[in-house]
């Protein structure tokens, strides 16, 4: 079996050495080698090396950012090169770590347990497995354009999504403690003066378009779309996982009473409930403003004017 191991040298659990290079050295072999990345460019540089050498199992060692960028260049390279004969290659099946901060999305690919461990079981399976024997997870990506470049990921969105993320990356100091910390504060704001929540709830001029129908909103806080069908943080997107052309959206303009009537509709994952609120599954989301506006794809930020969310291919990962 043929593994590449491809290194986020940003991932946090890298940088901290709880994934560390030196140890993952020693599993270097004729069938299994490693790049490390620590650029966009370099990410789709060790992807086109992939699709030249064609790895049975690619182990990911990134976080929940990292893996949105590593698949997304997956899938472009692997959409664009054709063999001799025009026909496209599939996917290699991919492994992740918990290598992130919060790893809202690698904890719910196959991954427990702390790296280094999950590194051990991993390649004790890959000594004793076939490729088609290893278990795995089978999961949905979203697929997001902004009209010029089409990315993919697992959550993405804009308003209360994007405003929390970039309170997040405020500052140098980026870890667990600091994002409970901004839920707590969201959760305190809720219940006293409300500033600090109404900062992150500002409210924007949108429109959003379900399939060929345009909603009747005009302003929205909260703007979400996942194509993830397990729980995830307040998220769960699918209770069936045959619907494998739907994505679903969570946006609304709530009022400070209604998040906190919702809020054992939020814990619990079920359906919000309130006039200005959306809570569905869709075959396709446009979601535009008249000005350039900030969104997330899987922590990750960006700038758009309008945004297509749609259900992107599946990729299946080893449940270690």
């Amino acid at each position: 079996m043929k593994v590449r191991i491809l290194v986020n040298a940003n991932a946090k659990a890298v940088v901290k050495e709880k994934v560390s290079v030196g140890y993952l050295k020693r599993f270097l072999s004729e069938h299994v080698t490693m790049r490390i990345t620590q650029s966009v460019e370099e990410i789709d540089e060790a992807v086109e090396e992939c699709w030249d050498h064609d790895p049975d199992l690619v182990l990911l060692a990134t976080g929940d950012g990292g893996l949105h960028r590593f698949l997304s260049s997956f899938v472009r390279t692997y959409q664009s090169r054709h063999l001799e004969d025009g026909s496209s290659k599939r996917l290699p099946l991919f492994a992740t770590l918990r290598s992130g901060t919060a790893n809202l999305i690698t904890g719910i690919l196959g991954c427990k347990g702390k790296p280094v461990e999950a590194i051990q079981r991993l390649f004790q399976r890959v000594q004793d497995t076939r490729v088609e024997e290893l278990p795995r997870i089978k999961q949905k990506l979203l697929s997001v354009s902004d009209g010029i470049q089409e990315r993919f990921g697992f959550i993405g969105g804009s308003g209360l999504l994007y405003n929390f993320f970039q309170e997040y990356y405020e500052g140098s100091r980026h870890s667990l403690t600091k994002f409970f910390k901004i839920l707590s504060r969201m959760v305190l704001s809720l219940f006293t003066t409300g500033g600090y929540l109404n900062s992150l709830f500002s409210s924007m001029e949108a429109r959003i378009q379900l399939d060929e129908k345009r909603e009747r909103l005009n302003r929205w806080k909260m703007m979400a779309v996942s194509s993830i069908d397990t729980k995830v943080v307040f998220f769960r997107a699918f209770k069936v996982r045959d619907l494998v052309d739907r994505i679903h959206i969570k946006a609304g303009n709530p009022s400070r009473l209604a998040i906190i009537r919702n809020i054992p509709n939020l814990l619990f994952n079920r359906t919000l409930k309130g006039r200005q609120l959306l809570y569905r599954l869709a075959e396709k989301v446009d979601y535009d403003q008249d000005e350039e506006f900030g969104y997330t794809i899987d922590g990750e930020l960006y700038t758009a004017q309008h945004l297509t969310f749609a259900p992107g291919p599946v990729v299946e990962f080893v449940r270690l």
